[in-house]
């Protein structure tokens, strides 16, 4: 992958429209961006495995539909990337009988002061797009700026045998930057990874925005909250390239992710 992720938002979003999708949504109702990376092809022509890895955002309340299809999927290792406050919240639902290990990654939420800043400026009469795409940056340089904090991710991804859900509350941010950088260490091209990551933009039609209108704030702008645009994943990826000097060197410094370790890595997730 080049030393920075840049891309024609314009052809890309059309071509995101008009091109269908080899990674599966699991269509977990309670958990809209709830998906399987199955499927996803790297640069050598290699596909990942079926069932082997899943990203999600909160799935804390489950129908009897979706928890049919949890049970399915044999789940053996959840990384859980919330804040404390969060998962008191929205706790993990678990399944009886089915044994499962959480992993905590803690990259942090937004607090009482940031999200003030969110709510001023999504009910401002004076309303900015710009404004907002500028808090969503500001809080992915927090998440790379304390990059080695997703260990436990990348520990969990290492080990030979398990089946990982990795997620936090949306499934869109720090669980975005998780994901564009597994992708990464598979040799998955850029444009892939930042349909991967364009995806969480799904999520939003299962929505329903219309609640938020007792706070103050228009559907449309809460929609552009909840989603996500290429320039926050190329924002993380240039703060840790400026950071660090490459993506590979970060992943040595931080996770111990050498040449040898990719290696074994793509064995585990890529069908040859």
């Amino acid at each position: 992958m080049k030393n920075t992720m840049k891309f024609n938002i314009v052809i890309l979003s059309l071509f995101l429209a008009i091109s269908s999708f080899a990674q599966q949504n699991m269509n977990i109702e309670m958990s809209s961006n709830f998906r399987s990376l199955s499927g996803i092809q790297n640069q050598e022509g290699r596909k990942i495995k079926e069932g082997i890895i899943y990203r999600s955002g909160n799935f804390a309340k489950l129908t009897e539909s979706d928890i049919a299809k949890f049970y399915a999927m044999k789940i053996t290792t959840i990384v859980d990337f919330r804040s404390d406050n969060e998962i008191q919240k929205d706790p993990d639902f678990i399944p009886v009988g089915q044994k499962i290990e959480t992993k905590r990654a803690l990259i942090g939420s937004i607090n009482e002061k940031e999200m003030g800043q969110f709510m001023k400026v999504l009910i401002s009469p004076k309303f900015s797009e710009a404004a907002l795409d500028s808090l969503m940056i500001g809080v992915s340089d927090g998440f790379t700026n304390h990059i080695k904090d997703f260990k436990p991710f990348f520990d969990e991804i290492a080990k030979d045998e398990s089946v990982v859900l990795f997620h936090c509350t949306a499934g869109k941010d720090r669980t975005g930057l998780a994901s564009a950088l597994f992708l990464y260490i598979l040799d998955v091209s850029d444009e892939e990874i930042m349909k991967d990551y364009l995806r969480s933009n799904e999520a939003i039609q299962k929505t329903d925005l219309n609640k938020y209108k007792a706070y103050g704030i228009p559907e449309e702008r809460m929609a552009m909250l909840m989603g996500v645009k290429a320039s926050y994943l190329e924002a993380s990826w240039n703060n840790i390239i400026k950071k660090y000097g490459s993506i590979d060197k970060m992943l040595l410094v931080e996770f111990d992710i050498d040449k040898k370790i990719k290696n074994e890595i793509k064995k585990k997730y890529l069908v040859k």
